[in-house]
């Protein structure tokens, strides 16, 4: 009897164990409130000169989703995204391309800056998912010529600034996330994994978050086209949540040795000092000596 009641009581935990520590497989504490993100599929390119590329909406931990709703705020850019060619911004709403998983295939025939937003109830509470794109489309089939819309369902918007390149987020910048439209409970942002590991929490700093991701010994080696979603998740009283998710590239700077790279620099530049010393040298004892 007694060990009937003792593998009823450990089996479970031990499966529950087992499976949360199973390579690749995710695993969100029973206690985590659910929030919704952006799971963003590589670009791909077309024959016909456009960009594809595949979202899937996730939910966490394993929540069931109801038709959600899904909002792409597009706007085209120059071909070198000046600040000043920016053009107006239209609202489209998107059609899903699956269910179950809830899926969009985005594309783009020009350059376009594509503002991705999702929301869907949870047990009653809304939760919005946000994610922005740059696709670098060149077709001569316009499909962004289609009819917009000036404004979009009512939502939180994150607005993210970088001090470094943000058309290229990197490991090792630093970024600032402003929320508008949505009061935050405490705690601050968290940042999740899209393995659904809680990673850290940022928090507020002159009423905005700043986080700045690590470098990422596997995603340097991984070489320049890698890349890894980060989800930032901000959390309001009323049990609700909204996340923006930053797909970040490794570090241009993070492969380099800088320490070496200046030692040589530096060793170079005395080798040279010295060379052309001595030659001055050479120079004036030739001179001195009579002819």
């Amino acid at each position: 009897m007694e060990s009937l009641i003792t593998q009823r009581f450990y089996m479970p935990w031990m499966a529950t164990i087992f499976f949360c520590f199973w390579p690749g497989v995710p695993c969100f504490a029973a206690e985590a409130p659910p929030f919704i993100w952006w799971s963003p599929a590589p670009v791909e390119r077309l024959t016909n000169g456009r960009v594809s590329q595949i979202l899937t909406l996730e939910a966490s931990p394993n929540s069931s989703l109801a038709r959600p709703e899904a909002w792409l705020r597009v706007t085209p850019l120059s071909r070198y995204n000046q600040p000043g060619d920016l053009k107006k911004a239209r609202w489209f709403r998107s059609e899903w391309a699956s269910s179950e998983p809830w899926t969009l295939a985005i594309q783009a025939s020009e350059y376009l800056r594509v503002d991705v937003f999702a929301k869907v109830e949870i047990e009653g509470r809304p939760h919005f998912a946000q994610i922005r794109l740059l696709l670098y489309g060149n077709s001569k089939d316009k499909e962004n010529d289609r009819e917009g819309r000036a404004e979009a369902l009512s939502r939180p918007e994150f607005h993210v600034s970088s001090n470094g390149e943000f058309y290229w987020p990197q490991t090792g910048n630093e970024f600032t996330f402003a929320l508008e439209g949505m009061e935050t409970a405490g705690g601050g942002l968290e940042i999740w994994s899209a393995q659904g590991e809680l990673l850290d929490r940022a928090r507020a700093t002159a009423g905005a978050f700043k986080y700045t991701p690590a470098h990422d010994p596997a995603l340097d080696r991984a070489g320049s086209r890698a890349t890894k979603p980060l989800v930032f998740v901000a959390r309001n009283p009323e049990g609700g949540s909204a996340s923006f998710t930053l797909v970040v590239r490794r570090s241009r700077l993070a492969g380099l040795n800088l320490e070496a790279g200046l030692l040589v620099f530096t060793a170079a530049f005395l080798f040279s000092g010295l060379g052309v010393g001595l030659k001055r040298l050479r120079e004036l004892r030739l001179k001195e000596r009579p002819c």
